[in-house]
């Protein structure tokens, strides 16, 4: 047998397709989305894929829309109305797509809008990752928003936000939305973790495409990683008639798409595509993300640990934390005590000095 028989190889998928949106007051509609995505999940295993991957905040919708000054009473609708059309985690949606996931026989990445089920009115622009048993795998929240997105998302927080590496039996599974890719930092450590299938996420603007190619490529050939980039694309036909004022929808020709998938070299296989809703499918090989790593390799002959190094939270950072019983000492008091019992046990280790004579009378 030879050396590369022992590396998965399966086809990927990247859905380039628009979410179903309606005029206002409605303006998402879940349901829809949700029936429309499990369909693709299904037109994509029967296509052969075993990884299928969504856009960024795809389900219901990315926020494509901005506050306009002059419609801050619609402004409330919107907000409330894609509050409560976001998914929760675990909800109904995920138990759905969990569902097609193993009646597919799939791994899901799914770019959602996450609603908080443990703090009120609380959003995330998060991917969500499903195995082919149904069951969640994970869930990454953006670190950082990115302009509009600061009036709906908070930010994620540290420790299981930032393990969401995947091992599978497909390979390491991760990935980053949008503007994440500039986040050299995370990059890094998504690196760290040995990701080898590394899924790109983006809202498909029109302008954005050449980002979206060019920071996709750079991190699969960084990483030495497959990337799938999953990239919205919205038809003009399909935009709603009244929507919020200032939204992408009040502009012809504001999606552009640009989905593929990328090597561990930084080179398509697939696409990109663009100006249509399609699915783009590629064949992986994990084979070549050994090639790759022959010489740019972070995790090996590249890496210098000893001159540079990364700072993770490893805790995520909680409003509310129970106060230990009794009274709480001062962080520098606690520091003080702790150096106490430093010297004693120090001073424990000492040899003994013998008994000193006692003096001649």
């Amino acid at each position: 047998m030879g050396w590369r028989e022992g590396f998965p190889k399966f086809k990927a998928a990247a859905v380039q397709a628009a979410p179903v949106l309606r005029d206002a007051p409605d303006y998402f509609d879940t349901p829809a989305t949700l029936d429309k995505a499990v369909s693709l999940i299904h037109e994509a295993s029967r296509n052969g894929a075993r990884l299928v991957v969504f856009p960024e905040g795809w389900l219901p919708c990315f926020s494509y829309w901005n506050l306009d000054f002059g419609a801050r009473g619609a402004f409330l609708d919107i907000w409330a109305a894609y509050l409560w059309s976001s998914v929760e985690v675990p909800g109904p949606e995920t138990q759905a797509l969990g569902t097609a996931a193993r009646d597919a026989g799939v791994y899901l990445v799914m770019g959602i809008n996450e609603r908080d089920a443990n703090y009120s009115g609380r959003m995330y622009n998060s991917v969500l990752y499903i195995g082919p048993d149904g069951e969640t795998i994970g869930v990454h929240r953006k670190i950082c928003n990115t302009v509009q997105e600061r009036l709906f998302h908070t930010p994620g927080e540290g420790g299981d936000n930032l393990k969401t590496v995947f091992p599978t039996d497909i390979g390491k599974l991760g990935g980053s939305i949008c503007g994440e890719h500039t986040q050299l930092t995370l990059v890094y450590h998504w690196i760290m973790q040995g990701i080898q299938l590394h899924c790109s996420l983006w809202p498909g603007y029109t302008g954005l495409e050449h980002v979206a190619d060019a920071m996709t490529r750079a991190v699969c050939f960084a990483a030495g990683a497959y990337g799938v980039l999953a990239a919205v694309y919205v038809p003009d036909a399909a935009f709603p008639k009244n929507f919020y004022p200032n939204s992408s929808f009040s502009h012809p020709g504001s999606f552009k798409g640009g989905s593929g998938i990328v090597n561990p070299f930084g080179e398509y296989i697939a696409g990109p595509v663009y100006g249509e809703e399609t699915i783009v499918y590629g064949d992986i090989d994990l084979a070549e993300v050994a090639r790759s790593r022959y010489a740019v390799n972070l995790t090996g002959i590249y890496s210098r640990w000893d001159l540079l190094s990364l700072k993770v939270q490893e805790d995520p950072y909680l409003p509310v934390a129970a106060m230990a019983e009794g009274r709480v000492s001062p962080p520098e008091n606690d520091r003080v005590r702790e150096l106490e019992a430093r010297v004693r046990q120090l001073e424990a280790l000492l040899p003994v000095p013998p008994p000193t004579s006692p003096p001649l009378a």
